[in-house]
């Protein structure tokens, strides 16, 4: 007969506390869904064809592929992950160390927004600019999904106004990467300047709902204690943010 051990008593025999053994922890996002018609209505539609902000949005990618450097290019590729470790130095601090818990709930309301904003590209089917015009040639790898809106924007500001709402005092910081995250789309030729700007209407709207759910509400009281640890500044001084 085969016998059934169970994870309690496998670590007794091995000699292992039980008060190691962590339980996983609940997604504090559970139960809570964003309302996608007020969301699609901010994003609204891509330029038409050959209208003026199509025009424009050309002529900023354009510019873009002419202008940047070597050095552009390297800040751009620092933002390809779309990891909540990038607001590290926006913070000070060492979010794997400091605060477990935030680093691990924030991205779970993000994921939200994100849900939406592949619910749009779908519905958009925008081709990315280097798709269309051949005469674009992108500084950051290629990706086959649709242009508008941006995911990184998206992204980026979901994450740093969340971030903000938890940390007041690194709002500035904070949203000046949020920033970056997004500009750097635009800069090596993966998105129109108005791909941006949806991904981020987008963020901004989701997190105005994010912020009235009382599981938004539940999380941050829950985690006041790391952000009470975050807020206290490195011996060395804060590290520089570019905005």
């Amino acid at each position: 007969m085969m016998l059934r051990v169970s994870l309690f008593a496998w670590a007794l025999l091995a000699g292992v506390s039980t008060a190691t053994i962590a339980p996983a922890r609940a997604n504090p996002a559970d139960g809570f869904q964003l309302r996608f018609a007020p969301l699609a209505d901010v994003v609204g539609m891509p330029p038409a064809t050959n209208s003026d902000g199509w025009k424009r949005d050309l002529a900023v990618v354009r510019w873009q592929q002419f202008a940047r450097d070597s050095e552009l290019v390297g800040h751009a590729w620092s933002y390809l992950d779309r990891d909540i470790g990038r607001f590290q130095a926006a913070i000070g601090s060492d979010f794997v160390k400091t605060a477990p818990r935030i680093r691990a709930g924030v991205p779970q309301f993000v994921r939200l927004a994100d849900e939406v904003k592949n619910q749009l590209k779908d519905a958009m089917g925008r081709s990315r600019p280097f798709v269309t015009h051949q005469d674009l040639k992108p500084c950051l790898p290629r990706e086959d999904s649709a242009s508008y809106p941006s995911g990184h924007a998206t992204w980026y500001v979901t994450t740093s106004l969340l971030l903000a709402d938890l940390l007041p005092e690194r709002r500035e910081r904070l949203l000046a990467v949020g920033h970056q995250g997004m500009a750097a789309r635009v800069t090596c030729g993966m998105h129109y300047p108005s791909d941006v700007e949806a991904g981020q209407r987008l963020g901004e709207a989701a997190v105005k709902q994010i912020l009235r759910s009382p599981q938004w509400k539940r999380f941050k009281l829950s985690v006041q204690p790391e952000v009470k640890a975050l807020i206290s500044p490195p011996a060395a001084g804060m590290p520089v943010v570019y905005d």
